[in-house]
């Protein structure tokens, strides 16, 4: 492939020249000192636009991804700078800043730039960043857009995004991070089609989210890796199953996950053709759109607000801004859910949504509450290790008036002290070592007194005498508590963390001056267990 030349794309054909030929089609320049933003589409070297190839062969320098058509640099004449700048999941990358600075320095030396991209520029690509680096720059930009690998992707797999009769509506997902409420509603919309990308790193968080959030575990999945390139590989299952699957297949990065009515094995291979119906739009959905959860499973929706059904558990945690935190919450749920026989959703005090009061308004309806026999729709468990501000304001008002009931917080409870000591053998507890518990802390005197019935469970446990000191709210903190230990004499302070997941709370005791910290409690079986008891005594059960 030529590049760097001079000859102006659509000039007129050559007598017996084919009018097919991109450099016919396309009548694009790309002017020296200028920059184009080419969408090179999903990887294969021919899903590139002619408008693009035609840019591309005009190159002084190509700025390129490590997905999308990369391999097309390799064609290009040899005088044509090329510069990678693609991001590797777990390896450090070229900060976007940099790349911006590398179009804007070769544009400004008058190089006529390519910036190729993976799928199309403006769909998680970054590509409005670059434009708008340009244009501050005084740099001339064009934009090509390409075809994404959100909708090519899926298709390579056999799965159209829109059908009729089956899905009218596309959501596309970052999946890279935690799912929205509008990414929510879109999976619980049998109706519409989520592509997640960049997310099958992530999938197992992404699932947990999903099914505590009222996705129907029976919704098909594709996933879809390398589409469209000679390795591409594709496996299919449902929210319940696709974890498994992606794992037992080794499916890796890049890949699309397609989530929805379409990505169903066979979809676009029936027994024999079917009627799809007239007309358009969701007035042609076969699915049953009135149905808010459970869609895909046979019989009825579950959920805990018709009669004969178990109560919905929504467990309530602290929200937190770190991830791992998250998914500690979230695989407890999980883990509670398989014992306990009712629908499991999630909600949060402060920062994360689901809000608890909108989880409880979503499974709850009003109540006179005049009745002491009156059916209860939905269980509160408080993911939280004591009472306090959110488990009496927070959550005793989303339950208020409200079909709803809420049981004590998990603590205290013998199984929480098991925990706690295997943490500290698993961080190396030895005889003779002082042992600190470190609670989050709280003003409530009820929750306080919680705190202490803990720490004597903790010492009964490990038979020895256990301090007590807090993060926040209580006194006295963790750091005097260890300090004061040392002063006594004791040669090594080991802090037991009561703590259900890492955070910002965890990160301080690990500056509390303690040889050693043990890690929060964690994703325990025992902590689960717990869980499932506080709903299951609420239930009568």
């Amino acid at each position: 492939m030529a590049g760097g030349s001079d000859t102006a794309p659509g000039s007129p054909a050559r007598p017996g020249s084919d009018p097919l030929d991109a450099s016919a089609l396309s009548t694009t320049r790309l002017e020296p000192g200028t920059v184009a933003l080419v969408g090179g589409g999903p990887g294969a070297l021919d899903l590139i636009t002619v408008r693009g190839l035609a840019l591309l062969r005009q190159a002084d320098v190509v700025v390129v991804d490590r997905l999308g058509p990369a391999g097309l640099t390799e064609l290009l004449d040899e005088h044509v700078e090329i510069i990678p700048v693609g991001k590797t999941p777990g390896v450090a990358s070229i900060p976007q800043a940099e790349i911006e600075q590398v179009l804007v320095e070769r544009a400004r030396a008058g190089k006529r730039v390519v910036r190729l991209k993976g799928g199309d520029p403006f769909l998680l690509g970054r590509g409005g960043e670059e434009v708008l680096a340009c244009r501050a720059a005084g740099i001339d930009v064009q934009v090509v857009p390409g075809v994404s690998s959100s909708i090519a992707g899926p298709a390579a797999g056999d799965v159209p995004v829109t059908h009729r009769g089956t899905a009218v509506a596309l959501h596309v997902v970052n999946a890279h991070g935690d799912l929205g409420p509008a990414d929510l509603a879109a999976l619980r919309d049998a109706g519409t089609t989520t592509v997640l990308m960049m997310g099958v790193e992530w999938l197992p968080r992404l699932v947990a989210q999903a099914t505590l959030n009222g996705v129907d575990p029976a919704t098909p999945v594709a996933v879809v890796q390398s589409a469209t390139m000679l390795e591409q590989r594709c496996v299919r299952g449902t929210l319940a199953t696709i974890v498994e699957t992606v794992e037992r297949e080794q499916i890796t990065s890049p890949a699309v996950i397609a989530v929805g009515g379409t990505a169903a094995e066979g979809f676009l291979a029936p027994p024999e053709p079917q009627e799809t119906g007239r007309g358009a739009g969701r007035d042609n959905l076969t699915a049953p759109q009135e149905q808010a959860e459970h869609p895909f499973s046979a019989g009825d929706a579950q959920g805990g607000d018709a009669p004969g059904r178990s109560p919905v558990l929504i467990g309530c945690a602290h929200g937190t801004r770190f991830r791992a935190g998250r998914d500690v919450i979230r695989e407890l749920l999980v883990m509670a859910a398989e014992l306990v026989d009712a629908p499991v959703r999630e909600s949060f005090v402060d920062i994360q949504a689901p809000a608890i009061e909108d989880a409880v308004a979503a499974h709850a309806g009003p109540s006179d509450a005049t009745r002491l026999d009156a059916p209860v729709s939905a269980v509160v468990v408080p993911v939280l290790l004591s009472t306090g501000y959110h488990v009496r304001k927070d959550i005793g008002g989303a339950v208020r008036g409200r079909t709803a009931v809420a049981t004590a917080p998990l603590g205290p409870d013998e199984r929480l002290a098991t925990v706690m000591v295997e943490r500290l053998r698993e961080a190396g507890l030895s005889k003779g070592d002082t042992v600190v518990m470190a609670a989050a802390g709280t003003s409530d005197p009820d929750g306080v007194a919680m705190v202490e019935q803990m720490r004597d469970l903790l010492a009964g446990a490990l038979e020895t005498e256990v301090g007590l000191g807090y993060v926040a709210a209580s006194a006295p903190d963790v750091a005097t508590v260890v300090r004061q230990a040392r002063q006594a004499g004791a040669e090594r302070v080991v802090v037991a963390s009561y703590m259900l997941a890492p955070g910002h709370f965890q990160k301080k005791l690990e500056a509390s001056g303690a040889d050693v910290v043990a890690r929060p409690l964690g994703t325990h079986p025992l902590v689960a267990e717990v869980i499932a008891d506080r709903y299951r005594a609420a239930v009568g059960d």
